[in-house]
């Protein structure tokens, strides 16, 4: 008996992939003829489900194909579908295969793993300037001091170290307790003065970690959203920095840390810094009720059981107005002085009417801004506190941190998934994304929260195997910072030339490394970069700034398979070959192109690309001399 069915083929699945709201999807299996089965198609959508009978429409020598042709929902949801196919000896069904990625069917007795189709709401846009942009993480503290006076001079819990190149460190008690924040004096000054800089890598877009007023180095934990870090700088230097990004074509992106404040804060005011009475002071206080407090004031609801980042109640109706909502919420006042957007911190955390109103509210404040959101999964079927989440249905998020991106690419670079694998990954997002989404994802290949790429690609020891003493002091030797380099070239390759939004970790560019928060937190080697490094950045993520076909092109998988992962990218009349081969070993890569050129190593391409270990090659291909 056999069942053939594979959702990403069009002589199974019209249309390929997401659909929007009321679409016709026409669905087609082959059976063999001789089972004489009758199949049906089940599909469930908000815990509705419904059965579609599949008519055979055409008879093949050995083969029946079995069709329905249904309507999407009318109202955005992800719909979940198996088929049913029965004979007189029982029931099979035919569903996703066990690793839930699409594509190729699996056969189950019982208990089917559904496929999915993701239908969205119609004519779903992200504004331009972000899905073909490029962008750069700073973390502000970390980034470039002004050299200016000491900003955090009158600040106690804090201790500046003396060089900028000294290694950083949490200085902690026998318990593990912070005594003190270590910090560097990063302020945005610091970054207006590099702007230059950042315009020759062609950024166009800055995601900032938090800047609002907080009593620590990360600002995760804040205590106004009304105000600049004073460490930062002053207020008029904010206005004046966003000025200069704007002069230059870049929009700026502020991290919205809105699930949880700093028990060190005006809010909570756990150790009674501030002047207003907080929530942990009295039950009187207007912030009360953004908390849970299980016993009053001491035991609250907090981010991870971690006491000093009180978790709040985002839809009472206070919080609501004050961050989301209100005449001059939050969300609108930062929007009204210049910001592009947020992206959402722990956006798993927050309550999809939450996010939606966030969205709708800074779309209405400018029409042309961005949520960007903080998922760690495909975020078409994330799953958190019980619940299917609505991020990419066409109301909430415009973009994710594309963190199945970075994973999946770092293996294969490492040698640790193959690159049928890694397309099987890819292609699985490209299914179960919006178009728009998927064009729009934020590709990174570094943060805040994860070791630093060069470390990685240097074979250093595993995170969880090495002592903390051992992580501050590790450095790569000569031979393995020579190898993790080539490999980065290859990784950075990938951010520049495939679909949604690359985006830089500040340093990676120049050759920092580090082991996972904080030493991934380094300050930026000014004065001790990676030129050659820093060369190649600007070069291929140049060339992406100036070709069409890796900024809006589509996208169509190619050769992918022995450690080469190919693809190209299409728009008008340009179409581009991307390929890079990650093994040790030459590949020889079949050319379908009269005339072809490597732009990245310069120069003509007869019918076979011959492309040496660990390499990267960007092919511009035309049928015309």
């Amino acid at each position: 008996m056999e069942l053939i069915y594979n959702s990403q083929m069009p002589e199974h699945k019209t249309p390929f992939g997401a659909v929007e709201t009321g679409s016709n999807i026409e669905i087609k299996i082959k059976t063999t003829k001789e089972d004489h089965l009758t199949c049906n198609l089940i599909t469930y959508c908000d815990e509705k489900s419904h059965a579609h009978p599949m008519e055979i429409v055409a008879e093949m020598d050995y083969y029946n194909i079995h069709r329905v042709i249904f309507e999407a929902p009318a109202e955005p949801c992800v719909m979940f579908y198996h088929i049913e196919a029965v004979n007189g000896w029982g029931t099979l069904y035919v569903g996703n295969n066990p690793e839930k990625l699409g594509g190729e069917s699996y056969v189950y007795k019982n208990n089917p793993v559904p496929f999915q189709i993701t239908v969205h709401k119609k004519d779903i846009k992200v504004p331009d300037w972000y899905k073909e942009g490029l962008m750069y993480q700073i973390f502000v503290d970390r980034f470039n001091n002004s050299g200016e006076e000491d900003l955090y001079k009158n600040r106690t819990g804090f201790v500046k170290y003396t060089n900028w190149h000294d290694k950083n460190h949490y200085i902690k008690d026998p318990k593990g307790h912070i005594l003190y924040w270590d910090i560097y004096g990063g302020n945005i000054k610091g970054i207006t003065e590099k702007i230059d800089y950042l315009k020759r890598l062609s950024i166009s877009v800055l995601y900032l970690n938090p800047i609002f007023e907080a009593n620590s180095n990360h600002k995760y934990d804040t205590a106004d959203y009304e105000k600049l870090d004073p460490g930062f700088g002053k207020e008029a230097d904010f206005d004046y920095f966003i000025k200069v990004c704007k002069d230059n074509g870049i929009n700026v992106i502020l991290d919205g840390v809105f699930s949880h404040v700093g028990s060190d804060s005006k809010y909570f005011n756990r150790r009674g810094t501030y002047p207003t009475v907080g929530a942990f002071q009295s039950k009187e206080s207007p912030y009360y009720e953004w908390f849970d407090f299980i016993n009053y004031p001491l035991d609250y609801d907090s981010w991870w059981k971690n006491l000093s980042l009180p978790n709040v109640r985002e839809m009472h109706p206070t919080y609501l107005d004050y961050i989301v909502t209100g005449k001059d919420s939050i969300v609108k006042r930062w929007i009204k002085r210049g910001i592009k957007g947020w992206r959402l911190d722990v956006a798993d955390e927050l309550p999809d009417e939450f996010i939606e109103l966030i969205s709708k509210e800074s779309k209405a404040t400018d029409k042309d801004s961005i949520i960007l959101g903080e998922v760690w999964e495909d975020a078409s079927n994330k799953v958190s506190y019980g619940n299917l989440r609505k991020y990419f249905l066409g109301n909430e998020l415009d973009s994710v941190m594309n963190y199945p991106f970075k994973e999946a690419f770092i293996k294969f670079v490492l040698g640790d998934m193959d690159a049928a694998d890694v397309l099987k990954n890819m292609m699985s997002l490209y299914e179960n994304y919006p178009r728009e989404y998927f064009y729009s994802c934020m590709n990174l290949i570094g943060s805040h929260d994860t070791v630093r790429v060069l470390t990685i690609l240097g074979e250093a020891p595993a995170e969880y195997k090495i002592e903390d003493i051992d992580a501050f002091e590790y450095e790569l030797t000569v031979e393995q910072y020579q190898l993790a380099s080539r490999r980065l070239k290859i990784l950075s390759f990938l951010q520049a030339t495939f679909p949604g939004i690359p985006c830089i970790y500040y340093g990676d560019e120049v050759g920092v490394q580090g082991f996972r928060d904080p030493y991934c937190r380094k300050p930026y080697p000014w004065g001790k970069e990676d030129l050659e490094l820093l060369e190649w950045y600007r070069n291929i993520f140049g060339l992406r700034n100036r070709l069409d076909s890796l900024k809006k092109g589509d996208w169509q998988p190619y050769i992918c398979k022995d450690g080469v992962f190919s693809f190209i990218r299409a728009y008008d009349n340009e179409r581009i070959l991307c390929v890079v081969n990650a093994s040790n070993g030459t590949k020889e890569i079949p050319i379908s192109s009269n005339h072809a050129y490597d732009i990245i190593n310069n120069q003509p391409i007869d019918n076979l690309l011959k492309a040496e270990g660990i390499s990267c090659h960007l092919i511009k291909m035309t049928d015309k001399p």
